[in-house]
């Protein structure tokens, strides 16, 4: 896993941060801080960004499949894995989001809100788009050669993890627990992944297309 150091060590870094953020901040006053930094540019950015943790990753999937199918089956399974769990922690811790936790406990506050952006209520924990997004960057990262492309799929994934704060969509605990399930269930997946070598999936769709599949 060395080869991936410049994914993992500021992943490290990210998760020292929020764990003595959270220690050290109440929940509702660390929330109000990270969502303090807004702006118009920010609104219209997050706005969209935050879709990198639903559905775009399928489309990528899809996309892969012209590439190589190994390289979109295991984007595949890190999301259906990672997927699973996510359900099944939702519905068995379920959490009031920032919006209605505020309205219960601090009708007083206000949170900013995005125009355009759906609120949701319940099932804060975890977040499920921070699962998604460092689940399908570190598999990316699996396939790719080059550091600083590690480097910046993190930073991607991270982008992900705070437009879900920056939306009060979840708050910090969902966003730092959702990343470790993405990181260590995709990592446990490519182990399992290797174990298994299937030549078929050294082919693509363009092979087929063009006549070179056999």
């Amino acid at each position: 896993m060395k080869k991936y150091l410049a994914f993992y060590i500021p992943y490290f870094l990210f998760v020292l941060t929020f764990v003595v953020l959270i220690l050290c901040n109440s929940k509702v006053d660390l929330h109000l801080w990270l969502t303090s930094f807004y702006t118009p540019a920010g609104d219209e950015f997050f706005r969209y960004y935050t879709y990198v943790g639903d559905w775009i990753p399928f489309v990528v999937i899809a996309g892969l499949l012209f590439y190589r199918y190994r390289m979109a089956l295991f984007v595949l399974v890190s999301q259906l894995a990672t997927g699973l769990v996510s359900i099944i922690i939702k519905r068995t811790w379920n959490e009031p989001r920032p919006l209605a936790y505020f309205k219960e406990h601090f009708p007083n506050i206000q949170l900013h809100q995005v125009a355009g952006v759906h609120m949701y209520s319940a099932h804060s924990f975890p977040s499920g788009h921070t699962i998604t997004a460092f689940a399908f960057f570190l598999a990316l990262a699996f396939y790719t050669k080059k550091p600083a492309l590690h480097f910046l799929y993190f930073v991607l994934a991270l982008l992900v993890g705070y437009s879900r704060i920056y939306l009060s969509q979840h708050f910090a605990i969902d966003v730092l627990v959702g990343s470790f399930i993405g990181v260590s269930i995709t990592i446990l997946s490519k182990y399992y992944y290797d174990k298994y070598p299937m030549k078929w999936a050294d082919g693509s769709l363009r092979d087929v297309f063009s006549g070179k599949a056999s």
